[in-house]
């Protein structure tokens, strides 16, 4: 087992506190006194199939990220009325061990979320202190991706169903 202590580098070169076992990785979840395991195999591009653009179906609602570059992925969301649009939101993923989600929405934030699972094509943000959402994710099948937001108990669950555009 190999124990890194805060502010020393890992083989990734983060600044972080880590630790690794044999196939998996650990970190510390802020909030809870427990330590949040993500595959070891959680590389920073791991999370490039979220890049692109996506709609839903009725085209109402649009999400754009780029690919990831220099430790960051950004992108924004519009919610739109035929081609005017009545709400944005930007975003940005801070690539790491643990990622971090950042929505600025309108604007205005950041709303912070930190990465709490991750596996092939699936990747889960938290933060219970948020009012709503708390816990984000993102699956990618193919030409399709969801996104669900909720409660960190699961409550009041929302699914947001895209293709590519």
């Amino acid at each position: 087992m190999i124990r890194l202590q805060a502010g020393q580098t890992g083989p990734s070169g983060l600044l972080k506190d880590w630790w690794t076992h044999e196939t998996r990785l650990y970190c510390h979840c802020p909030w809870s006194d427990s330590l949040c395991q993500l595959p070891a195999s959680a590389q920073a591009d791991d999370l490039d199939w979220i890049s692109g653009c996506w709609r839903n179906e009725d085209r109402s609602y649009k999400e754009v990220w780029t690919k990831p570059e220099h430790g960051y992925l950004f992108g924004y969301a519009l919610n739109l009325n035929g081609e005017t649009a009545t709400f944005f939101e930007q975003t940005r993923i801070e690539l790491g061990t643990p990622a971090t989600f950042n929505a600025y929405p309108g604007g205005f934030g950041p709303s912070e979320f930190t990465e709490t699972s991750r596996a092939r094509n699936t990747v889960t943000f938290a933060n219970p202190e948020h009012d709503f959402p708390q816990v984000i994710t993102y699956t990618r099948d193919g030409r399709r991706m969801t996104a669900t937001i909720s409660r960190m108990n699961g409550d009041q669950a929302q699914v947001f169903s895209f293709r590519r555009c």
